[in-house]
């Protein structure tokens, strides 16, 4: 199933249950049809704001890879919340490569790891460690990972645009006019990242403080990105939509 979602620029998220993967295997045999029905999936698991509160505590706040990151990242949830997607994609898709250049060991000063390294970073993931946990979900979801990097985020614009316009060098350069800060697109780098933390997970045989983690200690997230929720007549809503949409609203 993998292997045919890693086409769309996506993957199972590392927390489905049996029930989600039965939803998308319902849905995966029309592609790209359902496209936007299994990101209604996904997004249902990985931007609720339990889980977003849960991988800010109990994953990014602790893993040394991520925790520079921390306040970034939850800018780009707060974006996400509000309907700012142009917001939470353009802050959070620097994220991905900055997480990977402190992986290899990389803060600025030193040899910085080349875009190839960056590139084949899951590809050669067996050079960082060989016995990683979990070897089944690892191989899953480090394949994916590949996928999502060398097909689509970080895929050579010469060789063709990736699916989506999910690619890093199009949002950098603006290299043409085609929307590719979306909220699909936005799911899909919430999800590259929580399974990059996953792998982390695997890779370090660090314990996962997201296990421990009881209500309190997501209550603030939680409220408050619930809060942005249903907050209404957001700016974002009002001047961040198409002038047909306003009329149709009005």
């Amino acid at each position: 199933m993998n292997n045919k979602l890693v086409e769309y620029a996506l993957s199972l998220p590392s927390t489905v249950i049996a029930a989600d993967v039965e939803s998308v295997q319902a849905l995966i045999s029309d592609m790209p049809a359902n496209e936007h029905k299994i990101i209604d999936v996904f997004a249902g698991i990985i931007m609720s704001p339990v889980m977003r509160a849960q991988q800010k505590k109990g994953r990014f706040e602790h893993f040394p890879p991520f925790k520079n990151f921390v306040h970034i990242i939850e800018s780009a949830v707060i974006s996400y919340y509000r309907g700012n997607f142009i917001g939470s994609y353009l802050t959070l898709i620097p994220v991905v490569e900055g997480v990977m250049l402190r992986w290899l060991g990389y803060f600025g000063t030193g040899k910085k790891p080349t875009f190839g390294d960056l590139k084949t970073f899951f590809r050669n993931s067996y050079q960082r460690q060989p016995c990683p946990g979990n070897v089944l979900f690892y191989d899953v979801f480090s394949k994916a990972c590949d996928k999502l990097l060398t097909e689509h985020l970080f895929k050579d614009s010469r060789n063709g645009d990736a699916y989506s316009n999910f690619n890093r060098h199009l949002a950098a350069h603006l290299l043409s006019d085609s929307q590719f800060a979306t909220r699909e697109n936005c799911v899909r780098l919430f999800l590259t990242l929580d399974l990059m933390s996953e792998l982390y997970l695997y890779e370090t045989y660090c314990s996962d403080p997201r296990f421990y983690l009881n209500e309190e200690d997501i209550s603030l997230e939680m409220k408050e990105y619930f809060k942005l929720m249903v907050q209404l007549h957001r700016a974002e809503k009002i001047l961040l939509q198409d002038k047909d949409d306003r009329k149709h609203d009005s």
